[in-house]
């Protein structure tokens, strides 16, 4: 057996914009690739209220 690759993924929910666009700047000089998606909402496509939050979803490769 040989392993050809490694991958992390991470997710992080925010309480604010400002708070996302400083963990992605360091996540990114950690080496992460950020996917940019901004926000993010775990409520039904059918729900009319469906609430977002911000959100950051990270991969790196090993």
């Amino acid at each position: 057996m040989e392993k050809i690759s490694e991958m992390t993924i991470l997710e992080y929910k925010y309480d604010s914009e400002e708070e996302r666009e400083q963990h992605v700047k360091w996540m990114e000089s950690q080496g992460f690739e950020c996917s940019g998606q901004l926000r993010k909402s775990d409520d039904s496509l059918l729900d009319e209220n469906r609430k977002y939050y911000f959100y950051g979803k990270f991969a790196k490769k090993f």
